[in-house]
């Protein structure tokens, strides 16, 4: 009897730190979308938040070398194809946006990232709005994040 008690308990504690680990780990979407503020990116690592006030991909490029992506949570303005090639090269956990191009679902899906957003487009315009975003026009025909990376930091 004192053993099968001893298992119970031990089941119950298990069972106990793994659900207070897990609450206290957990970290509300919206609550960072709302931290996002003015800023074009927001990182939240391992309790820490970041932000990158630089436009385009720049800011993920920033990240990735200096403070990393992995297992990151990311919140971003829009999220195109090549925006997503980045994040998954940078192995982030989960992505939250409020424009996303229909290509960077595909890539998110693909690698399996967690992603969610406010407005689907099919693709992410250049700053006049009369074409093809130049930075998604570099990734038109690439699905590796490996390549995109390079792509974007060759010549650095």
């Amino acid at each position: 009897m004192n053993k099968f008690f001893s298992i119970f308990l031990a089941g119950c504690f298990i069972f106990l730190c793994n659900n207070v680990f897990a609450k206290s780990n957990d970290i509300d979407i919206e609550e960072l979308t709302q931290k996002l503020g003015n800023h074009s990116l927001l990182v939240y690592k391992k309790g820490n938040i970041s932000f990158q006030d630089e436009h385009g991909i720049k800011p993920l490029l920033i990240q990735i070398e200096k403070k990393g992506l992995k297992n990151a949570i990311v919140v971003d303005k829009v999220i195109g194809k090549a925006a997503a090639l980045l994040m998954v090269y940078g192995k982030v956990k989960q992505v939250h946006t409020d424009i996303i191009a229909k290509d960077a679902i595909t890539v998110f899906e693909k690698y399996k990232v967690k992603y969610s957003y406010n407005k689907v487009v099919d693709y992410i315009l250049n700053v006049k709005k009369d074409g093809l975003c130049p930075m998604e026009q570099k990734v038109k025909d690439i699905d590796s994040p490996k390549e995109a990376y390079k792509i974007f930091t060759e010549g650095k």
